[in-house]
């Protein structure tokens, strides 16, 4: 799972800025409003602060609410979900405005849409919330969760009881099993995959896929931080991808215009006379002289010693990156000789440092090294938090990458031929 602690406090910024956050459902209050008629998305923002500034539906003022919300305009109603900050404070959640994104645990139920009213169970960490749904209607009516312990099922079962107690059997058809969150993840195409599975899977009218797709701008209403923050966030984070892509196409562009201006000056050696080309190169023959020596010995430095640099250059360029950054680094290379390489450093998640080592193979970049019984010498661990990785690679010569791209090139032709 994304990494979801206690609280951040302990952890350092830049690892917050990664850290998506689940607040468990039973320190909300959840309340379903109707909206009025004509009511458009836009709205809602509005419709919600109001409804918590009444007294009679918060005795806290707005400003000391962690809040967020639901609606569908469509069915006319919006749930709401809300929690004092210093509730959280106390239960050691603080300094939310550094992390990624901060959801109370059901947030995968919001937005899914049943073809008959359903009680549907979530479990996430060691919270379990029943939710109620109108047909075709992805905004919940009702939100209700209790704190569980997973270690004992009848646990588990006594919660589940205590909710169903809460809502009306009669109108909504209960789901057999309960859903169990395992893993979620911001997606590189801009939403949140919220992996599940059934906590027994036992009933065969259940589908075995549940895999939930939010939307990233969407579930901005479902984060519980103010909605001044959250408007600043959206711009700042909006900026810092139209600042990556612009030094992306500037760094294509300026490669362009060095390729012509490489192409325009050998134009210029070329028409330029027989003589004065001699002449020139005359001139130039002892100081060509010296550049030979000197790229000879750099020549021969570099094939009998370690280019750092050189080689971490390979190894990062095939590091995939999203619209927040890379999908992993490195924080330390320990280098046995030129070509043994122990690498060290955290991904986003396991995905991600597989998808790195897959593509370093594929373009013959390097090679995991093997032990006597042969397996892979590489360590992935995902604790407190965090997935590291600890991988020892067989580094590949620039120059048998080239014999092997042209190889495969003469054997692409020999077959059209």
């Amino acid at each position: 799972m994304e990494e979801n602690p206690d609280n951040g406090t302990s952890l350092h910024f830049g690892e917050l800025r990664e850290i998506t956050l689940l607040i468990p459902g039973e320190h909300f209050f959840c309340e379903d409003i109707p909206l009025p008629d004509g009511t458009e998305d836009q709205d809602l923002e509005s419709l919600a602060t109001l409804a918590l500034e009444d007294e009679s539906f918060s005795p806290y003022p707005v400003e000391q609410l962690a809040w967020g919300f639901f609606g569908s305009v469509e069915f006319g109603h919006m749930i709401i979900f809300a929690t004092p900050f210093t509730k959280l404070r106390s239960l050691g959640w603080q300094n939310l405005e550094h992390f990624r994104r901060v959801f109370p645990s059901f947030v995968s139920l919001l937005g899914v849409k049943f073809e008959q009213p359903t009680i549907r169970f979530l479990l996430a960490e060691e919270t379990l919330t029943a939710a109620s749904f109108k047909e075709g209607c992805t905004a919940p009516v009702n939100i209700f969760s209790l704190p569980t312990n997973n270690e004992d099922p009848e646990s588990i079962q006594d919660v589940r009881a205590k909710l169903l107690s809460l809502l009306d059997l009669e109108k909504f058809e209960l789901e057999p099993d309960i859903l169990v969150l395992d893993e979620f993840a911001r997606t590189k195409d801009g939403f949140f995959k919220f992996e599940h599975t059934w906590l027994e899977g036992k009933d065969a009218s259940l589908e075995l896929e549940q895999d939930v797709m939010l939307e990233a701008d969407e579930l901005w209403k479902v984060d519980l931080r103010p909605p001044l923050f959250k408007g600043t966030e959206q711009k700042r984070r909006r900026l810092s991808r139209i600042k990556w892509n612009a030094m992306i196409s500037w760094t294509l562009g300026m490669a362009a215009i060095l390729l012509m201006l490489a192409g325009v000056n050998y134009l210029r050696v070329v028409s330029s006379s027989k003589a004065l080309v001699s002449k020139q190169m005359f001139a130039e023959v002892p100081k060509v002289r010296e550049d030979q020596k000197l790229l000879e010995k750099l020549r021969q430095n570099k094939l009998g010693g370690i280019d750092v640099f050189g080689a971490l250059g390979r190894l990062g360029a095939h590091r995939r990156i999203g619209a927040d950054g890379p999908d992993l680094w490195f924080s330390e290379a320990h280098f046995e000789s030129r070509n043994e390489v122990k690498l060290e450093g955290q991904g986003k998640n396991v995905e991600a440092i597989n998808n790195f080592i897959e593509e370093l193979e594929l373009n013959n970049v390097a090679f995991i090294n093997k032990n006597r019984s042969g397996d892979e010498i590489r360590e992935i661990e995902s604790d407190g938090g965090k997935t590291t990785f600890k991988i020892e690679f067989k580094l590949m010569e620039e120059k048998q990458i080239e014999a092997s791209d042209e190889a495969a090139s003469n054997e692409e032709v020999q077959k059209e031929g």
